[in-house]
């Protein structure tokens, strides 16, 4: 089968789309179907012998996303959180009849709803969405999406990666009052991801925060939270050794969709604290897995950290972690995709 996966980012990004897109194309090629990735340039021209089209800035995008679907002639176009370049495929897709589908991995703000319904949602065939409560939120603006959720990897992501001496760093363990429990943040700086809360942190005895992610709100936090290490953004190969090396995970993000950091920290072996809304209420298993905070409380933050980073036993919540999450890996849910979700030619290939 012929698929043209859009996509508003691709590496060099790194970002939740980038995640989802790599590990569904590299399914896609193993099964052996034949993949064209379209998204915005500058970037590589070619992943694992797949051709990546690059809409170039400051030209049409229309024409350009046109372009590249009639040289393809595919079979389905599937569009990741289409915006830019995703509705313009999608429109073109429409009107030649080629079959669409959605993977909506961004929640839908109250001021794009109406656009995101016309443009986005109207257009796909299938509509896919990668946590429950997405569910309601398409229902609330008139559109039916189904429920398709990441994998994760469990071969790069795994406790035997953990790296003590970078442990000892993180953790001043050679300090006079070292041996602190390193408490880890991961993803974007932004203050849609609730990241601000990390503040309420550097009241938490006997941790040290450590920030992996960068974005506008970086600054603020490096002058709130002065014995913080910020690393900045990390490419997946530093990341599959700074997850395992963590004692907690912290995310603060009540609108999660993906969960991509919650899930590679499981299967890191890494028990996290996330609030009690959005995707991470689907992930993270209250007492077994990690802790749900309430976000309403302005002190439940604190006092959850505080527990897990306390708990002498975390390493069990870790292994439970790590257990819940490979149950699902990324051939898991790329075939769940294939077979559940893509035009019926598709699981012939396989």
């Amino acid at each position: 089968m012929r698929i043209a996966l859009v996509t508003e980012s691709f590496y060099p990004a790194v970002d939740s789309t980038t995640t989802t897109l790599k590990a569904t194309a590299d399914r896609l090629v193993d099964l052996g179907h034949t993949v064209r990735i379209i998204a915005p340039g500058p970037g590589l021209s070619s992943y694992r012998g797949c051709d990546v089209v690059r809409v170039r800035p400051l030209e049409p995008t229309g024409a350009q996303t046109r372009a590249a679907l009639d040289a393809f002639e595919p079979d389905l176009v599937h569009a990741a959180s289409p915006r830019f370049v995703g509705r313009k495929a999608l429109k073109h897709a429409r009107r030649t009849g080629v079959a669409t589908l959605v993977v909506e991995q961004s929640p839908i703000h109250d001021l794009a709803a109406d656009y995101w319904r016309a443009k986005v949602a109207d257009r796909a065939d299938t509509l896919l969405v990668t946590a429950p409560w997405m569910i309601g939120r398409a229902a609330e603006l008139g559109a039916e999406a189904r429920l398709w959720q990441p994998g994760v990897d469990p071969l790069a992501f795994a406790p035997t990666l953990r790296d003590p001496w970078l442990h000892d760093s993180w953790s001043r363990a050679r300090a006079k009052d070292g041996g602190q429990v390193v408490v880890g943040y991961v993803g974007g700086l932004h203050k849609r991801n609730g990241v601000r809360r990390l503040a309420e942190l550097a009241q938490v005895d006997g941790i040290r925060l450590v920030v992996i992610g960068d974005g506008p709100e970086r600054e603020w936090l490096a002058k709130r939270l002065p014995a913080a290490r910020f690393t900045g953004p990390l490419q997946t190969g530093d990341l599959t050794v700074a997850l395992p090396t963590l004692d907690v995970l912290v995310h603060t993000g009540e609108h999660e969709t993906d969960c991509h950091a919650l899930r590679e920290a499981g299967a890191s072996g890494v028990p996290s604290v996330a609030p009690r809304s959005g995707g991470a209420a689907d992930v993270v298993r209250h007492l077994e897995t990690g802790l749900l905070y309430d976000p309403a409380d302005p002190r439940d933050l604190r006092r959850a950290v505080a527990a897990v980073a306390a708990d002498r036993h975390r390493h069990l919540m870790g292994a439970a972690a790590r257990e819940h999450a490979v149950r699902r890996t990324w051939i898991d849910a790329v075939d769940d995709l294939v077979g559940s979700f893509y035009p019926a030619p598709a699981a012939a290939v396989s």
